[in-house]
C-alpha cells in the first residue's frame, strides 16, 4: 500500500466525513477508521460531527484513530461524504462533491421483515419527519455512492446505483499483532456449551428459543468492551444471530475469528455467501416449520464435535483476517488516482 500511497494523487483536496455526534456504535467507528486510512493512504480526510452548529469532542474510544476534527465546508474540490442516516444532507451539498455511504440498508428502507405494512407505514413517517428524500433512492441518483456489504452494494444495483465497495474491518481484531497471538489463545481456551447473542438482535426468536430450550446456557452480550468480548468468546461454542443484518455485522466476525461457530437467520447481509461466507447447514429461516428441530439438530452437533464444526468456519477467518488489506485497496480505488 505505500507504494501506492506514493505513486497516486488523492482524489480530492479534501474529504469531510460526516458522523452524528457523541455516537458510539459500530458505525461512528467505521467513519472514524475510514478517515484514519485515507489520511494514512495519501488523502487528505476529516471527520464533521453533526449538528454542523455544536462542537464535539472526539469519543474517547475513537481518540485512537487520530482522525482530525474540522467544521462542515462546502466547498469546491471537496468530497463531503455521508452515513445513509443523512442522505436529505447528502441533498444539500452545493459546491462539494456528495457521496453516501450505506453501512446499514434498513436504516433507510425501515426493513425489519416480520410485518411488511409497518415496514412501509415506518419508511412513509421517516419521510414525513424529512429523514428521506421524497422520491427516495431515485432523489440520490447523482451522488456517489460506497457500499459497506456486498447486501448493500446489491441493494443499489438492484436499484439502479452502482456503488463502490467500503467494507470496513473489525477493529483490533485484525490487527497484525492480535492475529498472531490468536491460534496460541485458541489452543488454551476451555469451551462450556455455551450460546451467546445479542439481546438486541432478534430478541423475538431468541425468546423463543430459550423457551424450547430451558436448561441450555444462553448469554447475552451487553455492557463489555472488545476485550471482554474477546474473553467471553473463548469460553463458548457457538454465537446466535437472527437479527436483520442491515450491513456486514462486526459481532458474528468477531465470534468467528475467536473460534465460536455461528448460526445466523437469513436476513440483510446473513443471506448471502459474500458477507457471510459460511456454509448453508448454518443459515436458518426462523419462519420454517421445523426451525426449532434444525437449530437443535446443528447446536447438538456443535456441543458433540465442536473441533470438527469449528474447522466449518476456517474459510471465514481467513477472510476475516484478510479485511485490513482488502479495506485499504478500496480505498485506494475509491479515493485516490
Amino acid at each position: 500500500m505505500n507504494k501506492q500511497k506514493n505513486m497516486q494523487k488523492s482524489r480530492y483536496q479534501k474529504v469531510q466525513v460526516v458522523c452524528p455526534g457523541n455516537a458510539m456504535t459500530a458505525g461512528p467507528e467505521a467513519l472514524h477508521q475510514l478517515v484514519e486510512r485515507m489520511n494514512a493512504l495519501g488523502q487528505p480526510a476529516a471527520m464533521v460531527y453533526h449538528p454542523f452548529n455544536r462542537t464535539f469532542a472526539i469519543p474517547p474510544a475513537y481518540q485512537k484513530y487520530q482522525a482530525p476534527v474540522e467544521k462542515y465546508s462546502d466547498l469546491p474540490g471537496n468530497l463531503i461524504l455521508f452515513p445513509e442516516i443523512f442522505t436529505k444532507l447528502a441533498l444539500q451539498t452545493q459546491q462539494a462533491e456528495a457521496a453516501i455511504w450505506w453501512m446499514s440498508v434498513n436504516n433507510f428502507t425501515c426493513v425489519r421483515y416480520r410485518n411488511p405494512l409497518r415496514d412501509k407505514l415506518r419508511y412513509f413517517k421517516n419521510q414525513i419527519k424529512g429523514r428521506i428524500p421524497w422520491r427516495g433512492l431515485n432523489a440520490l441518483r447523482g451522488l456517489r455512492h460506497f457500499a459497506q456489504s456486498h447486501y448493500a452494494k446489491l441493494f443499489l444495483q438492484e436499484n439502479g446505483i452502482e456503488a463502490l465497495l467500503l467494507s470496513d474491518p473489525i477493529p483490533v481484531y485484525t490487527a497484525p499483532a492480535y492475529v498472531a497471538t490468536l491460534p496460541q489463545r485458541l489452543a488454551q481456551s476451555e469451551r462450556l456449551n455455551r450460546i451467546f447473542y445479542n439481546p438486541h438482535k432478534g430478541a423475538a426468536v431468541t425468546a423463543q428459543l430459550k423457551a424450547a430450550f430451558p436448561a441450555w446456557d444462553f448469554m447475552p452480550l451487553t455492557g463489555y468492551n472488545r476485550e471482554q468480548l474477546a474473553e467471553h468468546f473463548l469460553t463458548g461454542k457457538l454465537y446466535m444471530d437472527f437479527g436483520h443484518h442491515p450491513g456486514k455485522d462486526r459481532l458474528p466476525r468477531e465470534a468467528a475469528l475467536h473460534g465460536c461457530c455461528v448460526i445466523t437467520g437469513l436476513y440483510g447481509s446473513a443471506a448471502n455467501s459474500v458477507d457471510v461466507p459460511m456454509d448453508a447447514r448454518y443459515k436458518l429461516d426462523p419462519l420454517f416449520p421445523t426451525f426449532i428441530a434444525d437449530f437443535e439438530r446443528e447446536v447438538l452437533r456443535i456441543f458433540n464435535a465442536t473441533a470438527e464444526s469449528q474447522h466449518d468456519f476456517d474459510a471465514y477467518r481467513h477472510t476475516i483476517t484478510q479485511e485490513p488489506t482488502a479495506f485499504d485497496a478500496q480505498v485506494v480505488a475509491a479515493f485516490l488516482k
